[in-house]
């Protein structure tokens, strides 16, 4: 955890409530990080009463003054204030653009894994790596905002599949036949089971081609013998 909207994330994770949550401004900290827990590389919420950050780090024009050395009146007011404040940056972090979509990726992925959305999808969903479960769970939230469309489906399939085709049949606009130019293996069954399950509409029939292309005729390139498969 690096930034002081980790530590809200964290806790909604773990069902806390966020204004338990107390931060005061550390004595001595890294320049370099805004948090300033003794270990850097937790996945937990801290224990202790108070949680000293940094808060110059990115609020230097906020608090620069707060914490001017030759101002040591009212302190208790002080911690109080900054503690409310620290409170509400955190709160405009999860909702700004950025941290807010990664807050969502966050808690949709807990919830796939956790099989929300069935048990196949928990389970193919690890087959990704981390660049492709980053671009699954991002199609996945405009899945919801826009729903099913082959245009989305084309998309994140172009990006986990880079040589794949996708081929519509003209005589029957509901038949699809994707090619993928990968030899079939469990992992990237995987990646195209829960590619074709969430993101394909499902009046689709949908006919899938591994590392042999089905011949076009009038196309040279998809009729070298051995190298295509025949369909009815």
């Amino acid at each position: 955890m690096n930034y002081i909207y980790d530590i809200f994330i964290k806790a909604i994770e773990e069902n806390a409530p966020t204004d338990g949550i107390k931060f005061k401004q550390a004595k001595i900290y890294s320049p370099y990080m805004e948090l300033a827990i003794q270990n850097i590389n937790t996945s937990k919420l801290p224990q202790s009463e108070y949680i000293e950050i940094n808060a110059l780090y990115r609020f230097q024009e906020i608090f620069g003054e707060l914490f001017d050395i030759n101002f040591k009146e009212n302190t208790e007011l002080k911690n109080v204030l900054f503690d409310i404040l620290i409170h509400y940056l955190c709160e405009l972090d999860l909702k700004q653009g950025l941290n807010k979509n990664e807050f969502y990726k966050k808690f949709l992925f807990k919830d796939v894994i956790n099989n929300v959305y069935g048990e196949e999808l928990a389970k193919n969903i690890l087959c990704f790596n981390k660049e492709e479960t980053d671009i699954f769970l991002n199609s996945f939230i405009t899945l919801y905002k826009t729903g099913t469309s082959l245009q989305l489906f084309n998309k994140i399939l172009a990006k986990i599949f880079k040589y794949s085709r996708v081929y519509l049949n003209k005589e029957s606009s509901k038949d699809i036949y994707i090619y993928l130019s990968e030899v079939e293996d469990k992992i990237l069954k995987g990646k195209i089971n829960a590619i074709i399950n969430t993101f394909l509409p499902i009046n689709m029939n949908v006919y899938l081609f591994w590392d042999k292309h089905f011949g076009i005729l009038g196309s040279d390139n998809t009729m070298k013998i051995d190298d295509i498969v025949m369909i009815e």
